[in-house]
């Protein structure tokens, strides 16, 4: 990647809607075609994904019913660029949509959200295989600058440590994605160990997006054959807070940062402000009544304070937010905090994401922190080389 604009998106999205439509069709073997994910056009000429037989996904934003309300609208552009070319999963159009916007180099959530709806685990398995091994042509195509986060299949975890052992070996500088919405257990559940050994083992850090479909499984309320893993801990820790603060609670309190120090998790579309009130709060809540009358004395103990591993462990993606949301930053450290557009999101500020999203954190806390949190942490984290 060239440093033209100093600036990498952390969050950006390639979703199912998108996707070219011969992508599965001329990589699945010859055993899965007939059930391979693939574009059909009706009578009334509207294209749709089908896949094992059923309708999965329409195409385009148009085709999801969002035609009107997303930024390409708004920008005047066309989403899809050619006949059946979305700009979203080319490279070429991709890199033109990252210019427009100041950007040097987007991480680029691959689609994970509707992976867990096939139902054959062969299938399934061919499926992110063939997105990841594309992920590879987009990243030479690009120059570099569009990379894929890897989704996972996260039915079972023999199924994502094989993928997560795959992906590494491909060198590239990315992360991997684990649909902890559609996955049939929640992240704090003993059944992912394996998923996050591997992830620390190979050094790729872990990405959890935003989706306020999570529920709050993920605390482990409910759950049955849960090992004992703090869930009352996690209940009052972030109770005043939502899905994203559920989710840091689960790879905290539950000790996953803990049993596992090479890992990184990455929450994505987290936001600021509320992150500096749980960090204290998780420590507060942690030792509250002493070493003698804890309160919420924990079942698994943990090696240090809860705000050590969320300092070390624990990163955070933002788009736009106020000012003041920045201010306690410092606390817990810049390192941990980084700029996305979540472009071609429907509430994405692109083409405007660096007027509109890096001013409120400049004004809070200067220049050299501004320029942290929109390039040097990605780069960073996710090793990205840069020339």
């Amino acid at each position: 990647m060239k440093k033209r604009f100093g600036v990498v998106s952390a969050d950006g999205h390639c979703r199912l809607p998108h996707l070219p439509f011969d992508l599965w069709t001329k990589r699945l073997p010859r055993k899965f075609q007939d059930d391979a994910p693939r574009v059909v056009t009706g009578a009334d000429g509207v294209r749709q994904w089908v896949v094992e037989g059923h309708a999965w996904s329409g195409v385009g934003w148009a085709g999801v019913g969002r035609g009107a309300t997303n930024c390409y609208t708004r920008a005047g552009i066309a989403e899809e660029a050619e006949p059946g070319i979305f700009r979203a999963a080319s490279a070429k159009h991709r890199c033109e949509d990252m210019d427009r916007d100041g950007v040097d180099a987007e991480l680029v959530n691959g689609p994970y959200e509707q992976i867990h709806q096939i139902k054959d685990p062969e299938l399934r398995a061919a499926c992110v295989r063939a997105v990841n091994d594309w992920a590879r042509e987009l990243y030479e195509e690009s120059g570099g600058r569009f990379i894929m986060l890897l989704p996972l299949p996260c039915m079972s975890a023999d199924e994502a440590v094989a993928e997560l052992l795959r992906v590494a070996e491909f060198g590239l500088p990315t992360g991997v994605i684990f649909d902890w919405v559609g996955a049939p257990e929640p992240v704090l559940h003993q059944m992912w160990e394996p998923v996050w050994a591997a992830a620390a083992q190979v050094c790729m850090p872990v990405n959890l997006h935003a989706n306020p479909r999570g529920g709050s499984r993920q605390i482990g309320v409910g759950v049955s054959g849960l090992a004992p893993r703090n869930q009352s801990l996690m209940t009052v820790a972030n109770f005043p807070m939502g899905l994203m603060a559920e989710l840091l609670s689960a790879v905290v309190l539950s000790g996953i940062c803990d049993r596992h120090p090479g890992i990184r998790f990455v929450l994505e579309e987290a936001g600021v402000g509320w992150v500096p009130f749980l960090f204290h709060r998780f420590d507060r809540e942690y030792d509250f009544g002493g070493p003698v009358s804890r309160v919420f004395k924990p079942d698994i103990e943990l090696s240090a304070r809860p705000s050590d591993f969320v300092r070390r462990q624990v990163f955070f993606t933002f788009e736009v937010e106020e000012e003041g949301g920045f201010k306690r930053v410092p606390e817990i450290g810049l390192d941990n905090f980084l700029w996305a557009s979540d472009f071609p999101g429907l509430d994405s500020p692109w083409p405007h994401s660096r007027s509109e999203g890096h001013a409120p954190a400049e004004a809070a806390l200067g220049k050299a922190a501004l320029d942290q949190l929109v390039f040097d942490n990605s780069v960073k984290l996710y090793k990205i080389p840069v020339s």
